[in-house]
């Protein structure tokens, strides 16, 4: 017996060892794998028990006051991934193939009965090939766009960063704090060669209460910035640079011009109000979230002169139960959440009429099982979600109006097998019947079925995963068609 397990654990080893070399040559493209094994489950995550996915105000709703609570081992990872996006369907500006990597470093660790500490910082490669005309690293983040007549490939690179930390003031009172940070710089590889800088920063400060032993109260403000700016150049043909910027898909101004700055800026403010019971069998979360943010659009390279004003105002409401009955190997996950999430923009020099209005509405309830198989050590798990979206989009100055009032509907199906306590092996299908985006631009009748697969191990204190995804999106009466490549991989160490 003890042959068998060293022959297994070997071939496994050398296994994981090839598939992750494969996947360095490969260099396809990578996501962050935030909860690796939900991920290689389909993000079947309602009745699902994973140390990641627990039902508390750090996890639901990441407010860093509860991460001393949250705490349960030291540990150090090492992780990599791959993310590879391609094909027609898409919408316009988006890229038709899209390459990302990332690598990085993670940890935490308990600084004294009262203190803990949490973080991550990576590093990105993104690659947005073959983008039609567009010089933006989102384009459909507001109406306001820019331009040229070129297809062409940009390029990003840069680090990101986030870090949590929490103190408990007393036995019932703990206070948190977190800092994110990302930091990109963009290149478009053929005339105009904008270069564009985009700079994240979000800040939290958190505090939860629990005035039983059961019972958690929350509250986190989060003021965030971002910032876009694009820089253009003389190019080296010796021609002026032409762009169009956009207010809206009709109204555009054509500009040609040697060197230009042009500053996006985004300043948002959110207040999370959060409630848990969090009880032996049964745990309930409700998370409310309302703010808004504004984003000023400004040109020129000395005096910045402003072109669009863009703000939107969020109330997000979500709630999660999970009961998991003792001795029972059953766990059932229920979920509920409303976005109210409108929109509307002008140009400063005609602030009296309003250019854009996107008033955006979702609603979405979901059911989730699990059930173990003891005597194989096997476990299943199903989920169905139903989002109903009321959209409406007026572009006053192209005088379109487009709406979108329908129920999209998300199936998801996983298994886990445990061999030994050693090593499990996952996998999973969701399907996702018609989604959309908050502009009613993504085509309409697409469907989109995503196959995951994982495996995990543990060897002489590290756990190594590999978590490894294909999806495909289609869309009636017609060939075109979107496939994603995904691979993830984390080196754990767990400390004592």
């Amino acid at each position: 017996m003890e042959d068998n397990v060293r022959i297994i654990r070997y071939g496994m080893s050398r296994l994981v060892t090839l598939v992750f070399m494969a996947v360095l040559v490969l260099q396809a493209a990578p996501v962050r794998g935030d909860g690796i094994r939900i991920e290689s489950l389909a993000n079947a995550r309602l009745a699902l028990e994973d140390r990641d996915n627990q039902i508390n105000p750090f996890d639901f709703g990441r407010n860093p006051a509860w991460l001393h609570n949250d705490f349960e081992f030291p540990f150090l990872r090492f992780s990599g991934s791959l993310y590879e996006s391609k094909g027609d369907l898409r919408r316009e500006y988006d890229p038709h193939l899209v390459n990302d990597l990332f690598i990085g470093v993670e940890g935490n660790k308990r600084l004294s009965d009262r203190q803990s500490v949490r973080g991550y910082i990576d590093y990105q490669h993104l690659r947005d090939r073959e983008v039609y005309r567009n010089l933006e690293m989102d384009q459909y983040n507001d109406p306001f766009y820019l331009n040229d007549q070129t297809t062409g490939d940009f390029d990003y690179y840069g680090p990101r960063t986030s870090i949590d930390w929490s103190i408990r003031l007393t036995s019932d009172l703990f206070l948190g704090a977190g800092l994110d940070y990302n930091l990109s710089t963009g290149l478009k590889q053929v005339y105009t060669r904008p270069e564009i800088v985009h700079n994240y920063s979000q800040a939290i400060l958190g505090l939860t209460w629990q005035p039983s032993g059961k019972w958690v109260l929350g509250l986190a403000y989060r003021p965030l910035r971002n910032q876009n700016r694009t820089k253009f150049a003389k190019p080296d043909e010796g021609f002026d640079n032409v762009i169009q910027g956009y207010s809206g898909d009709e109204i555009f101004e054509v500009r040609a011009f040697s060197s230009y700055t042009i500053m996006e800026v985004e300043i948002g403010h959110y207040v999370d109000l959060q409630g848990f019971y969090i009880g032996d069998e049964l745990k309930a979360g409700l998370n409310i979230r309302g703010g808004m943010s504004e984003t000023e659009l400004k040109y020129n390279a000395s005096r910045q002169y402003p072109k669009g004003y863009w703000k939107e105002e969020l109330i997000d409401a979500d709630l999660k139960m999970r009961w998991a009955p003792a001795g029972k190997p059953l766990a059932v996950g229920l979920s509920a959440k409303y976005v109210k999430d409108d929109g509307w923009g002008v140009r400063p020099d005609f602030s009296d009429v309003l250019l854009y209005n996107n008033p955006y509405a979702m609603y979405s309830a979901g059911l989730g099982l699990s059930y173990w198989i003891r005597s194989i050590d096997l476990l299943l798990i199903g989920e169905y979600t139903a989002e109903q979206y009321d959209i409406e989009v007026w572009d006053n100055g192209a005088n379109l109006y487009r709406k979108a009032d329908h129920l999209s509907q998300i199936g998801r199906f996983a298994v886990e097998k445990n061999i030994l306590n050693v090593y499990s092996f996952r996998a999973g299908y969701e399907y996702t019947d018609y989604p959309i985006d908050r502009w009613i631009k993504l085509p309409r009748n697409i469907d989109v079925s995503r196959i995951t697969g994982g495996v995990g191990a543990f060897f002489n204190g590290w756990n190594i995963d590999l978590h490894l995804e294909y999806g495909l999106g289609t869309k009636n009466d017609s060939e075109e068609e979107r496939q994603e490549l995904g691979a993830v991989m984390w080196f754990t160490k767990y400390m004592n």
